[in-house]
């Protein structure tokens, strides 16, 4: 399944939500309008008063959505608080949380998105969630009966399941949904204050104030309507997450089932959801109801508008042969205790080895070979810096080892005015003296790991941690590709976390502007792939071909890193079509000669990554040490 053309879908519910939302606040301003016709003894077709109620309705239901999603613009975190969600560091001690942390690496790691921040909700029922603007703003909340209750097997189902949402572009349009429900709500909001300022009214208690009694009757009349009126919106409201939900969930099964091939796990899970419950205790479940992995804030009453098929329909379409006696029996919900304090260092568990090279796509960015290789990869990693990229200390110091210089004297020009604390600046020399312990392969896959390490940073310390990374890129007078590639992929990721962006607008829905951009990533693909200027020139023209448009490219000569960082800041606001193209150029060229070195490999990562298309891991072909780029 193809990522962009998911995402091309996702805007497309988008813009059928709008619609649906338009119809409904049209729906709200003819009601009202009623209202107030009865009310002031005004004709229904009063245009002067239906400028007013109009204007009115158009601006509460813009003010509410607009504040609304000015709130959920921080990202995925902002739902997990709302909900009562705890963050879960990275060193925890607690053996649940570090099996969810494990599991939730292991999918991360797989299908080539940074690391969530994850959440523990405090619920004892079987739920979770993904909510977020993108795969780097990714926020997964699982309740604490989840990963108490659910084998592993069933508790990687779950995640797989909220990955496939990440992946297919749902939780965009599942936000900008909470957004706009929000507008609507507003009205329900006004008419409850106006009811009850009716009530409590002096005016309405003194009934000898025929004028006062009117006005009393009359802020009782129209907050009832208000309210009543507000609900309706509602109505539809939950008619449209109905709509949008219910498909997606069964999409998310199967791609679930897909990504782990094991419909016993997600099945298990739903069977469970069955025994015990799915409900929330947050009082603000509602507001997020259609996130959900179960139904959220139980049964409705008509099933028009239950956000979620019934379990029984869900179990039969993963696994027609689907038996419960298979399924571990359930232990009892667990009880709320001390939490424990990630004070020590931990290794990580032993997870099951195996490796398998997955095609070289950006289709789902998950599979079965993907996970494994994932899981593979972390098994294989030092435990020393796998520990380290878990502490807040360690994870600074291990971005700052891996970017010095092997050269003694230009490794002396970057720590000159390279400053940070005594204990960061001995770490860092204690990991750069370990750093050949690290395999090629696994230090792109480490920053993903140490991003939700990074994000811990507070303001200010990650303006002096992006400082310093670029002190180091820049002070040794030459950029290596793997320097390029760590640089733009972690600092892309953390200034939209702590700047709290959702991204560039798209800015180009068509290739011909961008094509001197397209031919400078196609240039440095085709000269860092081939040594022979004709096998070059063939690489190149198999990437031009791609874009399917006349053009009159001719290749560089070298591998211009300032030319592709300038081009990847313009194509990161073209449309999912033009990316997607870019992205099939690319591939091609890289794939012409049938080998994929390392080199490459970081440099497609980098332009897949800063494009927001999931790349699983690809171990090189050919393992080649780092060097400067030509």
């Amino acid at each position: 399944m193809d990522f962009f053309d998911q995402q091309t879908r996702a805007q497309s519910k988008t813009r059928l939500l709008i619609v649906y939302f338009v119809l409904a606040v049209i729906g709200i301003i003819a009601a009202i309008q009623g209202v107030a016709a009865l009310i002031f003894s005004q004709s229904y077709t009063d245009l002067e008063m239906l400028a007013w109620v109009s204007g009115g309705v158009a601006a509460t239901v813009l003010l509410g959505s607009l504040t609304k999603m000015a709130e959920l613009s921080q990202g995925g975190r902002v739902v997990a608080a709302m909900l009562g969600g705890e963050p879960v560091l990275g060193n925890t001690v607690d053996p649940d949380e570090r099996k969810l942390l494990n599991i939730i690496e292991e999918m991360s790691l797989a299908s080539g998105v940074p690391v969530p921040e994850v959440f523990v909700l405090p619920d004892p029922s079987i739920n979770a969630f993904a909510a977020g603007h993108g795969p780097g703003d990714t926020a997964i909340g699982v309740t604490r009966g989840c990963i108490a209750q659910l084998t592993r097997d069933e508790l990687q189902g779950v995640i797989a399941h909220e990955y496939s949402h990440i992946l297919h572009g749902d939780m965009k349009l599942n936000i900008r949904l909470m957004g706009l429900l929000n507008g609507i709500l507003g009205i329900a909001f006004i008419g409850g204050a106006l009811l009850r300022f009716g009530v409590f009214t002096p005016s309405s208690r003194r009934s000898r104030d025929d004028k006062g009694g009117g006005l009393a009757f009359a802020l009782m009349a129209g907050g009832i309507g208000l309210y009543l009126i507000g609900w309706i919106g509602v109505f539809f409201g939950n008619l449209i997450k109905a709509a949008v939900s219910r498909q997606r969930e069964f999409l998310a099964d199967a791609s679930a089932v897909q990504y782990t091939r094991n419909p016993g796990g997600i099945a298990g899970a739903l069977w469970k959801i069955g025994q015990f419950a799915s409900k929330l205790s947050s009082p603000r479940a509602q507001e997020a109801s259609h996130l959900f992995f179960g139904n959220g804030v139980g049964e409705s009453w008509l099933s028009l508008f239950a956000t979620h098929p019934p379990l029984d329909e869900r179990i039969s379409a993963i696994d027609g042969n689907f038996d419960p006696a298979q399924v571990r029996e359930v232990r009892p919900p667990p009880q709320p205790g001390p939490k424990a304090e990630p004070s020590a260092r931990r290794g990580l568990e032993a997870i099951m080895p195996g490796m398998v090279l997955p095609g070289m796509g950006f289709s789902d960015g998950l599979s079965q070979g993907s996970l494994e290789q994932a899981q593979s990869l972390l098994a294989g990693l030092p435990v020393f810096v796998a520990e380290a990229v878990r502490d807040l200390h360690g994870g600074c110091a291990f971005i700052y080892a891996m970017l010095l210089d092997e050269d003694a004297e230009r490794r002396q020009a970057q720590l000159n005015g390279f400053g940070v604390e005594e204990t960061v600046r001995r770490e860092m020399m204690t990991l750069f003296a370990r750093r050949n312990e690290i395999a090629p392969d696994q230090r792109l896959p480490l920053v993903d790991l140490v991003m939700p390490t990074l994000r811990q940073l507070s303001p200010d310390q990650y303006k002096a941690f992006r400082a310093n990374v670029r002190h180091l890129v820049e002070s040794d007078q030459r950029i290596h590709l793997f320097e390029y590639a760590l640089q733009k992929s972690l600092l892309r990721h953390l200034e939209l976390y702590f700047s709290k962006s959702t991204g560039p607008k798209v800015k180009y829905r068509g290739i011909v502007p961008l094509l001197p951009d397209v031919g400078a990533l196609l240039t440095g693909l085709a000269v860092l792939g081939n040594d022979d200027p004709v096998a070059r020139d063939e690489a190149f023209a198999a990437g031009v071909r791609e874009l399917l448009v006349k053009s009159s490219l001719t290749r560089g000569e070298a591998c211009d890193l300032a030319a592709i960082d300038a081009g990847l800041d313009r194509l990161a606001q073209s449309s999912p079509d033009v990316k997607r193209t870019v992205l099939k150029a690319c591939r091609e060229t890289v794939t012409h000669d049938g080998v994929v070195d390392l080199r490459e490999y970081e440099l497609l990562r980098a332009i897949a990554d800063n494009l927001d298309a999931p790349m699983p891991p690809l171990p090189p072909v050919q393992s080649e040490t780092e060097a400067a780029t030509p």
